[in-house]
């Protein structure tokens, strides 16, 4: 690793619990809780954040952005910080966090999805980053042998890198808490490289403290040097299984490794300015050395620092690994545990053959930003776990830190904004590949053992939009298809779905009533059974339909009933779909639910279905314009919406009138045309001369190669011969092929909707 090289931070994970072992395909585990917050959380939080950057980069930071702009630069970090500790401070109050720390609590608040896709990725950065400190140490160790006058080949330091990962992996995969115990030394030894800092001086220090600074970086360019630094707050997190007391001890142990990674950082830029002119400390990466009292003790701090981030992410990379395993979103059997159910044994296999090749690999610098990426998306997607919580107001969220959401969601956005100044192309690398990761697992489907927070975090969404539309004003230009389609069994009369979803598409809402008569106690096991059966059926086929089963009395003012019942503020249905009835009997019954729908306001589209022809090859559309006022517009719509959807893309729309005589066929035509022109429909107007001929002959001729008719019609008034009226529709229903019946509501409007950019561009 270079000297100029920023190694990612390694966040822990914690270990699994024993239901969770037995899942990842291991023993279970003790459930022993063998640590408290010093030696749990805050020893391995603290250790993480006063790392290598601590001895290297600061001083050149204070030289690059002055006193001023480096307390500015740590401040502004520190805050990302403390409000991603405070979001895993609410957490861990309101439930345990389980196996794999950031990893569980995503996957737990977002989904298994989301989980997977920082989960993975992090995993693999934790496993690399090994290889960084790793590295580090070596090169450390070669700075400092080469002082003495001993040069060490590249073979000789890989050696030394390859037999120290051996030692480490060995001390892990023997007890975690040895590895804990290892960690007080490097403690001690940061400890007393600090002090070595403090207690040493310049022997020309500046007459003035160095408030600005001597160098040419941005100030963008400099708090991405740093920022790295303060990561890595999450250790503690890893070790939740292990802890006695975790809602206690996560809070406290984390946020006192915060406070106190401040405080050292704030000292240091101050301790510089005061020793070192801002021109030195740019181009000299190693003043602390000069600088110290005990110039080797800060070879044992910068050894500290990296041999305890290692032990961190050799500890918590198999976890994280082991926690994926056990929610089956990678083999099962990488989350195996050694014989004692102890250590996650092949994930640590699997680490060490990773962090080894690394080693071998020798530069990643080029990999190094995109890790790092995946660390900060880690903190990023913490935070926003806890703010979507919070804000949701699931009653299962009852934290003992109560944080407002505003805190986690401003903590999520700056993790996010960070990211993109430290290196847009990394992140775009790193969004993508999470992003893949996130969509493989979403079309897996995996059913999970856990539940998470997104049914509330919508359910919030959907209030909080409701509330909203129900405040907003209504304009007739944003009219779209909120469609009630009412029918029996779906799968018998499957047009009917299929017509509601090609109207409807992702523009609004399609809804399918199945409706059963009869007592509610005498079909409630029926109604249970059919949603079993058919919720599941039309979620894989028609995944943007809402199917309901609702029990009425009769089945006509069943219809009404739940028309004017559904919806929810200013979100109800403005259409109906039905069958055509084909039953005399039934025909005064469904006249009456006509004018009820009509009195209620809403359009109708009544399909009447040619069972032999069906829709043939839904290449051509005949609209047949009668000049009902209002069809029209909602003809034209409905024939767009059609040509629209996938099935019916490309299909020809024929626009056709009858006139008595030619001098009303020109006026028409020439109407007909500039209304489609205005309206931006690829259609064909066609007027056609009565003669002698029947209107009903006119339609089978010319809508004989169509595959499907859409007619306006008006509803009969209650004085009206339903016998008649049923008659004569029927009569040109059998000159058609497939038919929409088609009626609009009295306050729809379809002009804006179809008109108001022609006219605006006018």
């Amino acid at each position: 690793m270079s000297e100029d090289q920023t190694p990612p931070a390694a966040p822990s994970s914690p270990t699994l619990t024993a239901a969770e072992h037995t899942e990842a395909g291991g023993a279970p585990s003790s459930g022993q809780r063998r640590f408290g917050t010093f030696a749990g959380v805050f020893t391995p939080s603290v250790l993480t954040i006063l790392g290598v950057i601590m001895y290297l980069r600061v001083g050149w930071v204070t030289g690059q952005a002055g006193l001023l702009g480096a307390i500015l630069i740590i401040l502004l970090a520190h805050l990302i910080t403390i409000a991603t500790g405070l979001s895993v401070s609410s957490i861990a109050t309101n439930r345990e966090v389980g196996a794999g720390g950031a990893y569980n609590i995503i996957s737990r608040s977002l989904g298994a999805p989301a989980g997977a896709a920082i989960g993975i990725p992090l995993f693999l950065a934790q496993a690399l980053s090994v290889a960084f400190y790793i590295v580090g140490f070596t090169e450390s160790v070669q700075v400092f042998l080469g002082g003495l006058g001993v040069q060490l080949s590249i073979a000789a330091g890989k050696a030394i890198s390859s037999v120290l990962l051996v030692l480490l992996c060995a001390m892990s995969a023997r007890s975690a808490a040895l590895a804990i115990k290892a960690q007080y030394v490097v403690m001690a030894a940061i400890g007393l490289s600090l002090l070595a800092i403090f207690s040493g001086s310049s022997s020309a220090p500046p007459t003035e403290l160095q408030w600005t600074g001597a160098g040419t970086e941005s100030f963008s360019v400099v708090f991405a040097v740093f920022f790295p630094a303060v990561t890595g707050i999450m250790a503690g997190v890893g070790m939740s299984g292990d802890l006695k007391n975790p809602r206690r001890s996560l809070p406290i142990g984390t946020m006192s490794a915060i406070g106190v990674g401040l405080v050292v950082y704030l000292a240091l830029p101050v301790w510089l300015a005061m020793n070192v002119s801002s021109e030195e400390l740019v181009n000299d990466n190693y003043i602390l050395w000069q600088l110290s009292s005990v110039p080797a003790l800060i070879f044992l701090g910068v050894w500290g620092a990296t041999i305890s981030s290692a032990i961190g992410s050799i500890l918590t990379a198999p976890r994280t690994l082991q926690a994926l395993a056990g929610d089956g979103l990678v083999p099962r059997v990488l989350g195996r545990m050694d014989r004692a159910g102890n250590e996650p044994i092949v994930g640590l296999a699997i680490t060490f053959v990773l962090a080894e090749a690394g080693i071998l690999l020798g530069d990643l610098n080029f990999i190094a930003p995109i890790l790092t990426m995946f660390f900060l998306a880690t903190y990023g997607l913490t935070n926003l776990a806890c703010g979507l919580e919070r804000w949701a107001s699931s009653p299962s969220f009852r934290p003992a830190y109560r944080l407002p959401a505003v805190i986690s969601l401003v903590g999520a956005l700056a993790c996010f904004y960070v990211m993109s100044i430290i290196s847009l192309p990394a992140m775009l690398a790193a969004m993508s590949i999470s992003a893949f990761i996130f969509l493989l697992i979403e079309r897996r489907d995996l059913g999970t053992t856990f539940g998470d927070a997104r049914h509330g975090i919508w359910s919030a969404l959907v209030r909080s939009a409701l509330l909203r539309l129900r405040s907003a004003s209504f304009h007739p230009e944003n009219w779209r298809p909120n469609l009630i389609v009412l029918g029996g069994n779906p799968i018998k009369r499957p047009w009917l779905l299929h017509f509601g979803s090609a109207i409807v598409q992702d523009r609004g809402i399609v809804s399918y009533f199945h409706l059963l008569t009869g007592a509610v106690r005498d079909r409630a096991a029926d109604r249970r059974r059919l949603i079993e059966e058919m919720e599941s059926e039309l979620a894989e086929r028609l995944p943007g339909v809402f199917y309901r089963v609702d029990i009425v009395a009769e089945l006509y003012q069943g219809v009404v009933s739940v028309t004017q019942s559904y919806g929810l503020g200013n979100v109800e249905a403005n259409a109906v779909m039905l069958g055509w009835p084909s039953q005399e009997e039934n025909f005064q019954g469904y006249a009456d639910m006509l004018r009820d729908l009509r009195e209620l306001d809403r359009s109708l589209f009544l399909v009447a279905y040619d069972n032999t022809r069906k829709v043939g090859n839904r290449s051509r559309i005949d609209i047949w314009w009668g000049g009902f006022p209002g069809n029209g517009s909602l003809m034209l719509l409905l024939a767009y919406l059609l040509t629209a959807s996938e099935k019916w893309r490309g299909a020809q729309v024929n626009v056709m009138t009858v006139v008595e005589n030619e001098l009303q066929r020109e006026a028409c035509l020439d109407s007909l045309a500039g209304v489609l022109e205005a309206a931006r429909l690829q259609a064909q107007a066609r007027v056609l001369l009565r003669g002698e001929r029947d209107v009903r002959d006119i339609m089978k001729s010319e809508s004989e190669n169509a595959d499907l008719a859409i007619l306006g019609i008006g509803l009969p008034d209650p004085d009206d011969n339903i016998e008649r009226y049923f008659a004569r529709i029927n009569r040109m229903l059998e000159a058609l092929p497939t038919t929409i019946i088609v009626h609009s509501a009295r306050t729809f409007d379809g002009e804006p909707v179809l008109f108001s950019q022609a006219e605006e561009s006018s």
